[in-house]
């Protein structure tokens, strides 16, 4: 039988949406505008977990489309970065090579596992979603951002990736995997 999709389904789906309206701001040069729409996004990746526990309605395919919107956004905020905030990307694209290819390797691995995106929502991920939301949102609308935010932002990035990578080598992801991979392996 099919799951019926629940509210938090929703709320990623409409995270899905928001990236040609994104792109578009984006491809017409509308920083500040595409830091409101993706803080916007950004709110709906806080909510759907809550909501998802909350109404009792927590699907593996909401998980799954969780996990795709998020790599989705995550890829064109660097995109984003790249095309508005030229002078930033090239003084910091050695941090976001490394972060990018741990992350890409981490993807691979589980695709080669799962034969899917993984979806362990990891907490360090979390974390480094939201520092990472909060810095593009600052970057886009100012323009200008501290070096420890930054330092802070790509080390949680790094972090997350990596114990993503970890975890998808040294165990076999189940659904919905949450806490740490110390948490999983001990």
């Amino acid at each position: 039988m099919r799951e019926r999709p629940s509210p938090a389904d929703y709320l990623s789906a409409l995270r899905l949406l928001a990236l040609p309206i994104l792109w578009a701001l984006a491809l017409a040069e509308r920083p500040v505008a595409l830091g409101i729409g993706l803080g916007l996004a950004g709110f709906t990746d806080v909510l759907d977990g809550p909501v998802a526990r909350r109404t009792g309605r927590s699907t593996r395919f909401g998980s799954q489309l969780d996990s795709v919107a998020d790599v989705l956004l995550m890829v064109s905020t660097v995109a984003w970065m790249a095309l508005l905030r030229p002078a930033f990307f090239s003084r910091n694209a050695a941090a976001l090579g490394v972060w990018l290819s741990i992350g890409a390797a981490a993807l691979v691995v589980t695709w080669l596992r799962l034969g899917r995106l993984g979806d362990l929502h990891l907490y360090s991920a979390k974390a480094a979603g939201a520092v990472g939301h909060l810095f593009a949102i600052w970057l886009f609308i100012f323009e200008d951002y501290s070096a420890v935010f930054w330092a802070v932002t790509i080390g949680l990035a790094i972090l997350a990736s990596s114990e993503t990578l970890l975890a998808a080598l040294l165990r076999r992801p189940e659904e919905g995997w949450r806490g740490t991979v110390l948490t999983r392996l001990l």
